[in-house]
């Protein structure tokens, strides 16, 4: 027995709580280090000390904020009154980072690494209870697969959006060449709409499926939960495909502004490719049944991961090539967009696998801090890439809003590309040592299907003694 149908009501309720949560996380993940170099003024390297000390705080913050979402109960469950409580702090916390221009000289880097750190808890608090809903929705990966598009569809809309139009955003709201109001106005804009969307999945997702196991996961230790979920040996495989394919995509996004405005010479092409990027992403979202009908869904997360390196070439090439510019850049777009939107889809399913793969092999369900700490791999890859971006675009001499030496332009393209071949050592990973697919996802479903009567079973027997 699966999980009842998820009807159009959720599944739309709880798309809409990704697109305000992304759009946040890319205006980010997209501008932040840039704003902070360029319009704040501070060191390249200062800030990429900033963004790694944070994640190491986050490696202590987030597998402790897991735990305390599995052991909290109220009348809207486990994760909805996080979700909300976490978008109304996180919408506060953007305003805060991008209001740095305002100071200067050591108060200014005490507000960046206080400010930032605040920022990347608010965001775990609302973004590992947002995907920890899933396996509360439905158990059924037919129905997973019919559901993970509409918050990707919204989340990839939201991506998009916020990396395309954030430099019009800012330039709309700027005061002449002060560019610092239209960050805050930018930093609000993302702020409001994910709290909008946050709203509309806590009101309307429907969860039908509580786990029947929650007391035993309540009783047991954190240090036990995280003996159990590091035992999950396909989780930890995940979790290394997930490290390398975040560390060579969160890099060259980091790098993609310095890129198109130093190498490529033009900002404004950087909404170019992300217009493409978006137009491509969100639409493969809408045919992803078909996609994984001809091609598997192993074959199609595969392509999605060896896409990112394909693209950081072709934008290489469209440096170096007056004539096939655009239609270069278009390409790398479409490419881009293909594959993040691709990619983040499936991952979410696959959590939700080793979930179940932990289930039948232990027992216990560990949504919460599994994808807790999914959120912090994808956190602390970030901040290894910023730090890196501090001390490359400090090691080549690079200086804002002037015109880089031939120096700082080779180090960029260099880093630029190869870094993106961290894509295909996930691929390799993932063709290599991950199992839950086909036949072998299907006996684990099996498997829940049957662990689910048998809890009910007991609890019947239970209620009836």
């Amino acid at each position: 027995m699966s999980a009842p149908h998820v009807s159009l009501a959720t599944k739309l309720s709880y798309g809409i709580g990704g697109f305000g949560k992304d759009f946040n996380l890319i205006i980010v993940n997209t501008f932040l280090f840039f704003y902070y170099t360029d319009i704040a003024g501070a060191s390249a390297y200062f800030v990429g000390l900033v963004f790694l000390g944070a994640r190491i705080w986050d490696t202590i913050n987030d597998p402790i904020f897991g735990y305390l979402v599995a052991k909290t109960k109220s009348r809207w469950g486990k994760y909805k009154p996080w979700i909300l409580v976490g978008n109304i702090l996180n919408a506060i916390a953007l305003v805060m980072l991008f209001s740095a221009h305002l100071l200067d000289g050591t108060a200014q880097y005490v507000y960046i690494a206080v400010t930032y750190v605040i920022w990347g808890m608010c965001y775990t608090f609302c973004d590992a209870p947002f995907w920890s809903l899933i396996p509360t929705i439905t158990l059924d990966k037919t129905e997973r697969e019919r559901l993970l598009p509409f918050p990707r569809i919204a989340a990839t809309l939201g991506s998009y959006l916020a990396s395309g139009c954030g430099i019009y955003a800012v330039n709309l709201f700027a005061s002449g060449e002060d560019k610092g109001p239209g960050y805050i106005a930018l930093g609000t804009i993302a702020g409001v709409l994910a709290l909008a969307s946050a709203i509309v999945t806590c009101i309307w997702t429907k969860q039908t499926y509580e786990d029947a196991d929650e007391k035993k996961e309540n009783e047991i230790s954190l240090s036990k939960a995280l003996k159990l979920v590091f035992k999950n040996d396909q989780f930890l495989i995940f979790l290394g495909i997930a490290i390398s394919y975040c560390f060579a995509t969160n890099l060259v996004n980091g790098l993609n502004l310095y890129f198109v405005k130093y190498v490529i010479g033009d900002t404004e092409l950087f909404s170019f490719m992300m217009l493409w990027a978006g137009i491509f992403g969100v639409g493969s979202l809408f045919f992803f049944k078909q996609m994984i009908s001809a091609l598997s869904r192993r074959r199609l997360f595969l392509i999605s991961m060896i896409l990112p390196f394909i693209a950081s070439v072709l934008l290489l090439g469209a440096a170096n090539s007056a004539e096939l510019q655009m239609f270069l850049i278009a390409v790398a777009g479409i490419l881009t967009g293909l594959s993040n939107a691709v990619y983040w889809l499936i991952v979410m399913i696959m959590v939700a696998d080793t979930v179940d793969y932990g289930d039948v092999k232990f027992g216990i369900r560990s949504e919460s801090i599994s994808y807790s700490l999914h959120t912090l791999v994808n956190k602390c890859s970030g901040a290894i890439c910023s730090l890196i971006m501090g001390l490359l675009l400090t090691a080549v001499g690079y200086v804002p809003n002037v015109e880089q030496t031939e120096q700082t332009i080779q180090g960029i393209s260099v880093t630029y590309v190869g870094i993106s071949v961290f894509c295909l050592v996930a691929a390799v990973i993932y063709m290599r040592w991950y199992k839950l697919n086909g036949k072998g996802l299907d006996q684990i479903q099996a498997n829940v299907d049957r662990l689910i009567l048998e809890r009910s079973a007991s609890i019947i027997r239970t209620m009836l003694s």
